[in-house]
């Protein structure tokens, strides 16, 4: 299973920054068991969204060559418990990059307001599956996302 959360990325600026946006009706399964009567965002979801968003932001870096995971979760603090229906926008930043991963500073916004923070490492390594290709870049996860029209329109934002 696959869990691709953002719905679409508003702004990727090579080495250094993304935006995306994620909205939850309320109607997820997950929502059944978190909580009925009560519905919240896990926050291990929101910790998810931003690894995407660097995710994607470090995979970019490469020109998506190699594949990108989630290593470490360093730190994360939740200020706002998260009830849908919501949009969400995830920011993620490259705090410090090497060949072999990136620290990933990231926030999730709801209304406004920080509802998540984290710094997370990514780490990243050959292809997964090298016979059936890109487990992490597939090409239509980078269509689906319009990953590089969006990189184009982000090249003159300051």
């Amino acid at each position: 299973m696959r869990w691709d959360l953002l719905e679409k990325f508003e702004v990727l600026k090579k080495g250094s920054f993304s935006r995306a946006r994620k909205s939850f009706s309320g109607e997820e399964d997950f929502f059944q068991d978190h909580f009925p009567g009560r519905p919240l965002v896990p926050e291990t979801i929101l910790i998810e969204m931003i690894a995407q968003a660097g995710g994607v932001l470090l995979g970019l870096e490469m020109d998506f060559k190699k594949e990108v995971i989630l290593a470490k979760i360093a730190e994360a603090r939740f200020a706002e418990a998260v009830s849908p229906p919501c949009t969400l926008v995830v920011e993620a930043r490259i705090a410090e990059a090497r060949e072999e991963g990136a620290w990933i500073e990231g926030t999730v916004l709801c209304g406004g307001k920080t509802a998540a923070r984290t710094r997370l490492l990514l780490v990243t390594m050959e292809a997964l599956d090298k016979e059936k290709g890109p487990v992490v870049f597939s090409d239509g996860f980078l269509k689906n996302l319009n990953v590089y029209e969006v990189v184009r329109q982000s090249e003159g934002l300051s």
